[in-house]
């Protein structure tokens, strides 16, 4: 296999068939940085406006292309030139990550979720913050990762310089006239654009999202490009068949030497390379993300190894190709058939797998070098003062800008110093056997919590030295004899032959040593110098990363046995109530507890608690962890319990601390010996302590000794109160005593003696209670004279609400009595004078102005007529006249009788009512929901002026119906919302149609909808009209009562006599005036004896009887006076101004209709042509 990467070299330029046929300089520079600024507009706009990480679903797919930044130009170019030299030899750098992803995917998912919980930055932190947090031992590992890297940077160079050699016919490494050859612009484009891409801001988690967006993007183009190549191929070379043919030919001959250990460091390379550890691990936003990346990458990787089959064959079929560099086939493939647009996509994918190569690795090297090597160096020198600094993040980007140039300045140097050197070919593998160092630490890491740091560096540094002297020597120092006589002449120290073991591939030969020498080292140290405390603690958290692997107490198992638990609780808690607890436990978990059986973590936590119960939380922690020391128990669990339980101590402790600072009352505490341990800042400000007196230790003699002197313990000498309460205080006994202090202050000291010996002692300042005390004394001197007077004022209260009640009572009374009265009186002579009015518009000799006149002087009536049947609504609610009676009807019913009683109106004003037919039934209180959407269509009607109102009913649920009163209005303000229910509420917009009203029909409406239990709604919109609603309980359906009057006409004539009985004569006119002008012969009475004497005289259809006549006589007993007197009686309709609900109820049983006055000549034509109708009906 070195032979097979050391042919990767540049050999003489190929010289087309004409000059014509080659590509401009100028243009590869131009492609390539056009290329370059696209990846960082997307870079860019990646950081702005991040897609990734935040889509969930492209996420995953952006994480699996960047990984395959494994694919640099050494597999883009190196893959073919190896097919075309050693067949199937390049199938091991495809192959190791396959494995990896398939077989090894729990490795990488410890890994990421590891770096994720401790926010690893770089491989360097990982292994330094696993052993220890060393720094030293990220330091090293960042030295080896830089000289590991740096020729594989120079790869990339080495790479471009060749693909614009090939394509330019420049001479592969010259130097151009001015200067700069390809690799040199090539090292600083890249290196500008490293810098743009990682060093733009500091992350804490190392984390660009911009350039994990670029990669994936990069990694898409070299795919692209690289199948894009496969097919021309297939179009140009030998077909199908022969292309199958040459890796089934290759296979009979066997395998390469090198073919197994090749694909080891492959497989190590995949998470051991800095760039891989960055982009899989520290850039990973996601650990389930692997799971999309375990068979995307494998895809990946699988295409790209086929799509070099059909490139081989068409190049060995092809002699201007087959005669040049193997390595630059991707290229010369498409120049030999003059396709340079073929050509320039080769160039663009191979120097897109540079890119992204240089990129990533600069970004991980920058910071590893910064982080580990020089940061912590540069905070060293004292004189820098950098601790004292509020930001580094400035300094952090301008070292790791500077590591960048330097990086790409040594990798350079590193290709000036051997590109003519076949040892530069095998750069790949030497820097993958370099980087497979990293693996024995990063496994052991993972899995062996024995590893020590000292076992970790001296592997490296063994296995590192062993690389150096086996690979990279060999390949910078072109001396024959040191390579085939050793150094000095020992033989046995020959470089590809150490200790005489020879026969192998180079590279195979370097990997064996250098690892055996670093896993050798790794485990020896580590077995003889075990892991410190410190890392012990490190490899707990490292080893416990993963959640699944937390499974809770039942995984917390050592040598600590069921009997070792219940020994230790018998000797706290007893054998019996010990039993019962753990009798209990197994109960609870479903299988008793055998006494050999390992403890699991939640049976040593439920005997902590069990242990917390007897003698505390503190205690029983600590009681545990000594009594299971040496049991087995992990360090890291030991060290949590320990923890927990200091924790917990400084917990109570300020907690206790803070307790005693805020209690109101002065506490001081003394030992055995008398002396102040422990006091809160209210026993200072109670005694008035000089500064520095009160400390630890000091004797509370001195104290006692101090109050006294200044009088706080009383008269008698000051000695002889030291010792009388010194002596309380050794002898133990409890004292609670009260005393006054100069000032006038009283304190309140309780004592008690500690269990260990000690005494505490609070001081209370009871001042407020004493006084209150006092003053209960003197209020209960004089309680009896203030019961009795206090009595004395009861019972006059007591009279007065009696005479307040009683005259309340008798103004209800009153109030009843005058709406009775009102609503008669108030009310005749309106309906006096509606009669006449009607029967003046109907006069046939009126003149068109004597007419409008007439109109107006109706409408005047009905605004009067409408404000007092607000009024008396009002007042009729206040008194409590309605009692509401709930049945079920038909709405037809009442949407009818509402279309007769508006239709006229809205007719006369040009609107349109539109009344929805409806089937539903309701309960409800008829005459109240009537006059609710009474209320509902007035009130559309009156502010209305164009459009139209709609009456409708909707189900509401199964339960409810909701009766609404649309209008095309002006809509009313959200502000008037609230109080448009109140009463003398009214718009501030005028009505068109010039109506005023008191503001009160809303209000009433609301107050019915109480009384029955209906609820209102109102939705509005500025100049768009409004919707009143009304919601009631829904029935089932209920037949409809309609009866279907002919309309006749206002000239018609009716063919009836009717009598009319009304104690007011006024009102007979009226009736004779209109009635006659319908053709009605119209008799009149105004008592009992004129209606017999009518009666008498001729046939009568029909008798309109008023309700409130003379005498004491009402219209119904008037009624049953002629029943009496004269036998059965013609049909009947009650008129009246009483609206209550007792006097519908008895004219009801009777089968009398109501007409309420002022009777409105259409409703009382209505009941005149019905009449009309059933005596035509009952002819017929």
């Amino acid at each position: 296999m070195a032979q097979a990467r050391a042919a990767w070299v540049p050999r003489p330029t190929i010289v087309w068939p004409g000059e014509g046929d080659l590509i401009q300089g100028w243009l590869l520079l131009l492609v390539s940085l056009l290329y370059v600024g696209l990846l960082f507009v997307v870079a860019y706009a990646g950081d702005r406006r991040p897609l990734y990480p935040r889509q969930p679903r492209l996420r995953p797919i952006v994480y699996s292309l960047a990984l395959a930044v494994y694919c640099s130009s050494w597999t883009f170019y190196g893959a073919v030139g190896t097919a075309a030299r050693d067949g199937l030899a390049y199938l091991p750098i495809y192959l190791g990550p396959i494995l990896l992803f398939v077989f090894g995917f729990g490795l990488l998912r410890r890994l990421v979720q590891t770096v994720r919980q401790r926010n690893i930055t770089s491989i360097a932190d990982f292994i330094g913050a696993r052993f220890g947090k060393s720094h030293g031992l990220a330091a090293l590992v960042a030295v080896i990762a830089v000289v590991a890297v740096v020729p594989y940077i120079a790869l990339q160079f080495k790479a471009v310089a060749m693909s614009y050699s090939v394509l330019g016919g420049v001479r592969h490494g010259m130097v151009t006239a001015g200067g700069v050859d390809s690799a040199l612009w090539c090292a600083v484009l890249l290196a500008v654009f490293a810098i743009l891409f990682g060093t733009r801001s500091i992350d804490a988690t190392e984390h660009h999202h911009g350039m994990m967006l670029a990669i994936a993007l990069e990694s898409l183009i070299k795919l692209l490009a690289f199948v894009a190549l496969a097919g021309y191929a297939l179009w140009r070379g030998p077909g199908l068949a022969d292309t199958v043919q040459l890796p089934a030919a290759q296979l009979s001959h066997g395998l390469s030497p090198g073919f197994l250990a090749q694909t080891m460091l492959a497989f190590c390379a995949m998470f051991c390379l800095p760039r891989q550890f960055q982009i899989g691990m520290v850039e990973c936003e996601d650990t389930d993300d692997l799971t999309r990346a375990r068979w995307m990458v494998p895809l990946y990787l699988a295409i790209v190894s086929v799509a070099v089959l059909p490139i081989v064959a068409a190049g060995v079929h092809m002699p201007l190709v087959r005669d040049g560099a193997a390595d630059a086939w991707v290229l010369t493939l498409p120049m030999a058939h003059g396709d340079r647009g073929m050509a320039l996509l080769a160039f663009i994918g191979g120097f897109s797998a540079a890119t992204g190569m240089v990129i990533v690795a600069s970004v991980a090297l920058s910071t590893m070098i910064s982080n580990d090597l020089v940061m912590p160096a540069l905070l060293r020198i004292r004189r820098l003062r950098l601790e004292q600094r509020s930001d580094l993040s400035q300094l952090v980007l301008g070292v790791r800008r500077v590591a960048i140039v330097l990086l790409a300045v040594m990798a350079y140097a590193y290709y000036r110093a051997a590109a003519n050197a076949e040892n530069l070919a095998a750069t790949g593998l030497l820097a993958f056997a370099a980087v497979a160092q990293f693996a024995p630490a990063l496994i052991a890491a993972l899995y062996w919590r024995g590893a020590s740091r000292r076992g970790v560096i001296v592997g490296l540094a063994g296995g590192f030295v062993v690389w150096l002297y086996t690979l990279l020597l060999p390949a910078l120092i072109r001396s024959d004899g040191w390579l085939q006589h050793g150094p000095f002449g020992w033989d046995w120290l020959r470089p590809q032959a150490l200790f005489h073991l020879s026969g192998w591939d180079p590279v195979m030969h370097g990997t064996f040593w250098s690892l055996l020498a670093n896993v050798g080292c790794l485990v020896f140290v580590s077995l003889r110098l075990r892991p410190s405390l410190e890392e012990r603690l490190h490899a707990a958290m490292f080893m416990d990363a993963d959640p699944a692997s937390r499974g809770g107490s039942g995984d917390w198992r050592g040598r600590v046995v069921v009997a070792d638990l219940r020994t230790i609780a018998e000797r706290i808690v007893g054998e019996r109530s010990s039993a019962r607890a753990f009798e209990e436990y197994g109960q609870r978990r479903g299988k008793p507890l055998l006494a050999g059986e390992a403890a699991d973590r939640a049976l040593i936590q439920y005997t902590e608690r069990l242990l917390a119960s007897a003698v505390g939380a503190a205690n029983a922690r600590r009681i545990l962890i000594s009594a299971l020391s040496g049991s087995g128990l992990d360090l890291a669990e030991s060290m949590a319990l320990l923890d927990e339980a200091s924790q917990e101590l400084r917990f109570n402790r300020e907690l206790l601390s803070t307790t005693l600072e805020n209690v109101s009352q002065g506490i001081s505490v003394v030992d055995a010996r008398m002396r102040l341990v422990a006091w809160n800042r209210r026993y200072l400000e109670l005694f008035d302590y000089p500064d520095g007196m009160v400390h630890v230790g000091v004797p509370v003699a001195e104290l006692i000794r101090w109050n006294a002197e200044r009088g706080e313990c009383g008269p008698g000498e000051v000695e002889a109160h030291v010792a009388k309460r010194i002596q309380y205080m050794r002898a133990g006994s409890a004292h609670l005593f009260q005393r006054v202090r100069p000032d006038g202050t009283v304190i309140e000291m309780r004592g008690r003696a500690l269990p260990g010996g000690g005494y505490v002692t609070t001081y209370t300042d009871v001042t407020a209670y004493k006084h209150a005390e006092q003053a209960l004394i003197e209020v209960n001197e004089t309680l009896e004279q203030r019961v009795e007077q206090r009595t004395a004022e009861l019972s006059e209260a007591l009279v007065a609400t009696a005479q307040a009640r009683r005259a309340a009572e008798t103004a209800n009374i009153s109030k009843t009595r005058f709406l009775a009265a009102a609503s008669h009186d108030l009310l005749q002579p309106l309906n006096a004078a509606r009669l006449f009015t009607s029967a003046l518009r109907q006069h046939p000799g009126l003149d068109a102005e004597a007419s409008g006149l007439a109109e107006r002087i109706d409408a005047s009536f009905r605004a009067a007529e409408d404000l007092l049947d607000a009024l008396l609504d009002v007042s009729r609610l206040d008194a409590g006249s309605y009692h509401p009676e709930v049945g079920a009807f038909a709405l037809a019913e009442l949407f009818d009788s509402l279309r007769a009683q508006f239709a006229v109106v809205a007719e006369q004003r040009g609107l349109r009512l539109r009344v929805v037919p409806t089937r539903l039934a309701v309960r409800s209180d008829p005459q109240l929901l009537r006059r609710i959407l009474q209320n509902f269509l007035s009130n559309a009607l009156r502010y209305t002026s164009k459009g139209s109102v709609l009456l409708g009913a909707r189900r509401m649920g199964a339960d409810e119906v909701r009766i609404e009163v649309w209008d095309s209005g002006p809509g009313i303000a959200a502000e008037q919302r609230a109080r448009i229910f109140d009463e003398f509420q009214r718009l501030e917009q005028p009505s068109p149609w010039g109506e005023k009203g008191l503001g009160l029909g809303l209000s009433i409406c609301d107050r019915l909808a109480g009384i029955l239990g209906h609820q209102l709604d109102l939705h509005s919109r500025v100049g768009h009209g409004s919707c009143f609603a009304v919601t009631v309980p829904r029935n089932e359906a209920v037949p409809v009562r309609r009866q279907r009057v002919q309309r006749a006409g206002p000239d018609k004539q009716l063919p009836l006599t009717v009598l009319c009985l009304d104690n007011d004569a006024s009102i007979l006119d009226g009736m004779v005036a209109l009635l006659s002008r319908w053709g009605v012969d119209c008799r009149t009475a105004l008592d009992v004896a004129q209606a017999r004497a009518e009666l008498r005289r001729g046939p009568i259809d029909l008798i309109l009887a008023d309700y409130h006549l003379a005498d004491g006589v009402d219209g119904l007993q008037a009624l049953q006076q002629l029943r009496d007197a004269l036998g059965e009686l013609p049909p009947v309709a009650m008129i009246t101004a009483d609206g209550s609900s007792e006097l519908k109820q008895r004219a009801r049983a009777r089968g009398y209709p109501v007409l309420h006055k002022p009777v409105r000549p259409a409703a009382l034509r209505a009941l005149l042509t019905a009449l009309v109708q059933r005596q035509g009906g009952d002819r017929g």
